[in-house]
Formats: C-alpha cells, structure tokens, sequence
C-alpha cells in the first residue's frame, strides 16, 4: 500500500511539472518580454531573448561577452542554469546526472519554442552543448563551442595544459607567479566562498586573456556562483570526456573558437584528427585567451557567420 501511494505521488508530480511547463509555454508565445524565467525543483533559471536573425540558444554563459555586431545577425536566446541560477534551491547532488542536465536545458528549449537553433557553450560547456546535439539532433542545426577544450580531466589534458604553460612567454608566467601570491595574501582575510573563487578566477588572468594585465574583476562579479553545484558539474557531471572518442560521434556541424593565448584549454589539443565529427571547423584567434568572443569578437563574429552561410 505504501508503495502504491510513493507511485501515485511521483505520477502526481510529473503531471504538476507537465502542466507548468505547458502553461509557460504558453506564456512565452504569447509574451513580447526580452526576459523571464522558468522554475525547475525550486531553481528559477532566467533567460534573455536579445537580437535578430538565426535562433542560438546560449547555455550557462554570459551574454554580454556577445556584440551588437553579433545581435545582428543571430537571436542570442541566453539561459541560466544551476550552477549559476539566481535563486538556487540546494538538491541532492549524487542524484544530478547529465541526463538531468539535459532534461534543464530542453525544459528551457521547451518554453521558449525553440524548434531549430545553433547551440552554443564557452568552455567546458561546449562540451555540454555537443552532448545535447547528440542526444538530440531534431533540434540543433549547428554547434559552437568556444574555448571549449576538445578534451578534458583526462592525462592528455593535463599534460597537454603543462606544456602549453610551460612554453608561454616569460612575463605572462611571471605575472601569473605574481597575481596567485597576492590572491593567497587575500584568502588569509575573512573572505566568502564566493568573492575567494571570484579573486581566484581573477589571480588567474594570464592564463585567460591575451592581454595577461587585465583585470577582470568586473566580468566575474556580475555572475552568480552556485559552488556546490558547480563544483558537482565539473567535478563529477561533465568531469572527464574526450570529444573526438567514437562515442561523441556526431553529424552536425561543429565550429570550435580556440585563442591563442588561451592556457586553460590550450589549441593544441585541436591538433588531432577528429574523425567522428563529420563537419568540423576548428578555427584559431591570434589575439584571444579563454573568450575570443569577446576578445576579437569582430573577427570571431565575421568567421562564425560566413562558416554558417556555408554549411
């Protein structure tokens, strides 16, 4: 009986989620607003919809590293997701897998109608974004991956990262030296959580930004950070993958962005051959870091839309 009863109330859940996610479906169509939100477990993840053009569905990143440039030719359809939700309700973290993850994001994709669309993820969350593609390619046109490491967690990463460090200019690994010394220096005053992994982000800037002196302080604060489930992502989620494996094979077309001055997901890990992507374009910015969106974005936004007009 008891049984019966646990069954009847996860069926009674499901249909809830079900009709809340109908009803702001509904709401979406027939809102004109550039912004809202959709709640999942307790989380309200926001979205923005800014810009003309071919829908691209942003996941987990800031879209301000984005230019009107960019706006003009693309519908940047920008969601949060938990790790950095503005209001996160705490879960069971052993219980969140990928699967869950995708379930976020389409629940999202759901809401805002999106039938046909370019996905996109800085980072590690390209590698998301791919996965996604993969598992649901009725949906995605096209992937872009941006800074996103080709492989990651694995000793081909790690060594990769190592000599790619290794091997940078002088200064930039002497400035480097520097900003970690100061960032210890900080961490023995009574910081948070959350401002210690901002000033650590920030300590690393030579490994981010072609120009190693910039500080970006600014960047980083404008971001919610929920560390316990980000570190869950990271660290057991999306921890460890390899996406030219045979199991990562996808037929969708594929744009990888990779800077030069990026020490975080080095180019050379590109320097492989890929063949289980059947359309892959992996292009390299002289001038950018770990953000060539944001760093050269003319450049970036030129080569991203005339690979797009030709694929």
């Amino acid at each position: 009986m008891r049984y019966s009863h646990i069954i009847i109330v996860i069926l009674l859940t499901l249909f809830a989620c079900k009709n809340n996610t109908r009803n702001q479906e509904k709401k979406i169509l027939k809102d004109t607003n550039e912004s809202g939100s959709v709640t999942i477990d307790g989380t309200i993840l926001n979205y923005s919809i800014e810009g003309k053009g071919i829908p691209f569905l942003l996941i987990g990143s800031d879209p301000e590293y984005f230019s009107k440039e960019f706006l003009d030719h693309f519908k940047l359809y920008s969601i949060e997701m938990r790790f950095n939700a503005t209001k996160y309700e705490p879960i069971d973290l052993t219980q969140y897998h990928i699967e869950h993850l995708f379930k976020d994001i389409d629940t999202l994709r759901s809401v805002l109608g999106l039938e046909k669309f370019v996905i996109g993820g800085h980072s590690v969350l390209g590698a998301v974004a791919h996965k996604y593609a993969k598992k649901h390619p009725e949906y995605v046109s096209h992937v872009v991956m941006m800074a996103t490491p080709r492989t990651f967690g694995t000793t081909t990463y790690k060594d990769s990262v190592k000599t790619y460090w290794e091997n940078a200019p002088n200064k930039r690994r002497a400035l480097y030296k520097q900003k970690r010394k100061q960032f210890e220096k900080e961490t023995t005053n009574n910081l948070d959580r959350r401002e210690t992994f901002i000033r650590s982000l920030v300590a690393s800037g030579p490994k981010r930004w072609h120009d190693e002196e910039l500080d970006a302080t600014p960047f980083f604060e404008r971001v919610n950070y929920n560390l316990d489930f980000l570190y869950h992502l990271f660290g057991k989620v999306v921890a460890t993958y390899d996406l030219c494996s045979p199991e990562e094979k996808l037929d969708i077309p594929v744009f990888v962005a990779i800077g030069k001055s990026d020490y975080i997901a080095p180019s050379t890990l590109w320097n492989t051959k890929c063949s289980n992507i059947n359309n892959l374009t992996m292009s390299l910015f002289e001038k950018s870091g770990h953000t060539p969106q944001y760093e050269e974005s003319e450049l970036f936004n030129k080569r991203l839309i005339n690979w797009i007009q030709k694929n």
